[in-house]
């Protein structure tokens, strides 16, 4: 959550990854360490915006004679959200954002908290520039592929549930829900400190 009160696209992946995350984070105030996974991730993804620049007539993610506008601040004041997409594309008179990935394109179907960031950015472009959302694409450095994605209406309810979630954790500070599944806590920078892990 920022300044102005808006939660930021990470805050709703986080707590659809774990609730006690965004208790962590935004009630006790303990922030999340950055991983030189993070770290790595970010470095080959501006790396790859430079290349964009440069060769602007190869397109993003290979769609090639879209209109774009890179590294676009959007946001929703009915949801209070806010964020940065690494690309909007105008490839016909509809917007559509594109996120950059780190990985592989999944072998079968896109995974969901992609689906939920796509729908994140659908609602606030939906907002902002008065027109609907429907597709959303995801560029996997590693192998070089685009994927197209659908956005439902049911997946920008999804998105909605959270947000209505946060809210009531952050006035009651009463944590409802579980993770996603309990195998997050292996990895998790909260593990030591929270009740779940471990911790107090």
């Amino acid at each position: 959550m920022n300044k102005e009160g808006f939660w930021s696209v990470s805050d709703i992946l986080n707590h659809a990854y774990c609730p006690w995350i965004t208790y962590h984070w935004h009630v006790l105030k303990i922030p999340q360490s950055k991983t030189t996974k993070t770290e790595e991730g970010i470095n080959k993804q501006r790396e790859y915006a430079r290349k964009v620049r440069k060769h602007p007539e190869r397109g993003v993610g290979g769609i090639r004679g879209a209109k774009f506008i890179p590294d676009r601040s959007i946001r929703s004041v009915r949801l209070m959200l806010a964020g940065k997409c690494d690309y909007v594309l105008y490839p016909g008179s509809v917007p559509a954002p594109l996120e950059i990935k780190n990985g592989k394109i999944p072998p079968r179907s896109p995974h969901g908290n992609t689906i939920l960031q796509l729908a994140c950015y659908a609602i606030m472009l939906e907002e902002e520039l008065k027109a609907e959302v429907h597709v959303g694409y995801i560029y996997y450095l590693r192998d070089g592929l685009t994927q197209k994605i659908e956005i439902f209406d049911k997946d920008k309810r999804k998105v909605e549930s959270l947000i209505a979630e946060m809210n009531s954790l952050l006035e009651n500070e009463i944590v409802t829900g579980k993770p996603m599944s309990w195998r997050c806590c292996w990895d998790c920078c909260y593990r030591k400190i929270c009740a779940l892990g471990g911790g107090s």
